[in-house]
C-alpha cells in the first residue's frame, strides 16, 4: 500500500516510511493513498477465521509485513479479546485480555514486530497506531459475525472515547473498509473541541485540540482543507467550516461531553442494572452512547470499546461503588 499525507496527495511514500515516523517530511500525516476494502463476502468470511488471522490479513493489506496468525498469538495471545454483553442492546468487546490487562500492551508488542529497528523511541504513533486498531477491529467483527450479531445487512453503533481522536479516527477507517458500523459516537471528558467542530462547525484552536482530527479534515473534506486547518492551528485562530462541509464532517458522526459528576455514577449505575464493571474509559463511551440515542431516538445495537480493565484503575472504580480492591477483585472474576 502506497500513503500520502494529509497536506500533500501529489508524492507517494511507501509502507515503510510509515513504520518510520509518525509524520512526512511536508509536516502532514500519513493517510492511505487508497484505502483497502472488504467485499461483503470477505467480511462474511471474517467469521470463519480466528482473531490472530484477523488481525494478520490486515496488517499484511497496509505493510506487507508477512505476519501471521500465529505470530499474532505469539505477540499477544490467542484469545486478546472477549465480547460481554451488557444490556439494553449494548456489547462490550474487552481487548484488554492480556499480561496486563491493557490493549495499550498488545499494541506495542504488535508495532515491535512489525516495525523492529524501525519503531520509533516512544512506541507505535501515526499511522501504525491505527492500522493496529483497526486490524484488532475486524478480530473483533470476526467474534460478532460468528456470533450472529453483525453483517453486512446488521452494521453496529461503535462508542468510543475521543482522546487524541486516533480511536475514533480507527473506526472511520474500519467503516470505510467495509466492516459493518453504522455511527461512530466519541465522548470527551469536558474538553468540547470535537463535539464544537461537528455539531456547530467552528472550533477555537488554541484549545487542546485532537491530534488525529486533522485525518479526519482530510478525509472529508480534502488535503487543502486539512492544511488550512493546521495553518490555523499553528496561528491558534477560530477554525471554521462553510455549511456543506460541516455535512460531510459529521456525516455518521455523533460527539458527546460528559461530566466528572456524571461519569463517576455511570460506573456504578451499570453495575446495579446490567452487573457489569466499567473502566473510566469505557464509561466515558457509555455515557456518550446513550447521549447519542437520547437526542436522535436510535436503539440499534452497539459496540462499547473497552481497551484497559477496570482493575487498571482498581482504586478509583473501587471507591465510587463503594468496595475495596479486592472486593472489585473478586467481582472481575
Amino acid at each position: 500500500m502506497l500513503y500520502v499525507t494529509t497536506r500533500n496527495r501529489h508524492d507517494a511514500h511507501t509502507a515503510h516510511r510509515t513504520l518510520c515516523s509518525d509524520r512526512a517530511p511536508d509536516e502532514g500525516m500519513y493517510v492511505p493513498f487508497k484505502m483497502a476494502e472488504l467485499s461483503r463476502q470477505q467480511v462474511i468470511g471474517l467469521g470463519q477465521m480466528s482473531f490472530g488471522q484477523c488481525v494478520a490479513e490486515t496488517l499484511n493489506q497496509f505493510f506487507a509485513c508477512n505476519i501471521t496468525g500465529w505470530d499474532v498469538e505469539f505477540c499477544i495471545g490467542r484469545y486478546p479479546a472477549k465480547i460481554e454483553d451488557v444490556g439494553h442492546r449494548i456489547l462490550a468487546a474487552q481487548t484488554w485480555h492480556n499480561l496486563v490487562g491493557d490493549y495499550a500492551w498488545a499494541e506495542k508488542s504488535l508495532a515491535e514486530y512489525i516495525c523492529g529497528d524501525s519503531m520509533p523511541r516512544e512506541g507505535a504513533t501515526g499511522w501504525v497506531k491505527i492500522a493496529i486498531r483497526i486490524a484488532f477491529l475486524t478480530g473483533v467483527f470476526g467474534e460478532l459475525i460468528r456470533r450472529g450479531v453483525a453483517d453486512p445487512e446488521h452494521p453496529l453503533d461503535v462508542a468510543v472515547p475521543a482522546g487524541d481522536f486516533s480511536i475514533p479516527m480507527s473506526v472511520w477507517y474500519a467503516r470505510q473498509m467495509g466492516l459493518p458500523i453504522a455511527n461512530i459516537i466519541c465522548s470527551s471528558e469536558e474538553n468540547g473541541c470535537v463535539w464544537d467542530l461537528l455539531h456547530l462547525g467552528a472550533v477555537k484552536t488554541d484549545e487542546s485540540i485532537p491530534e488525529h482530527l486533522e485525518r479526519l479534515i482530510c478525509e472529508t473534506l480534502g488535503q487543502d482543507e486539512s492544511t488550512r486547518f493546521a495553518q490555523i492551528c499553528a496561528m491558534e485562530g477560530e477554525y471554521s467550516l462553510l455549511g456543506i462541509d460541516a455535512e460531510k464532517l459529521r456525516k455518521g458522526m455523533f460527539a458527546a461531553v460528559i461530566s466528572k459528576d456524571r461519569l463517576f455514577g455511570t460506573i456504578p449505575s451499570v453495575y446495579r442494572t446490567s452487573d457489569y464493571i466499567l473502566g473510566p474509559a469505557a464509561a466515558l463511551a457509555y455515557s456518550g452512547l446513550l447521549d447519542y440515542r437520547a437526542k436522535t431516538g436510535e436503539n440499534r445495537r452497539a459496540l462499547l470499546l473497552a481497551e484497559r480493565s477496570p482493575m487498571c484503575d482498581c482504586d478509583f472504580v473501587a471507591r465510587i461503588m463503594n468496595m475495596t480492591v479486592p472486593e472489585l477483585r473478586a467481582k472481575m472474576k
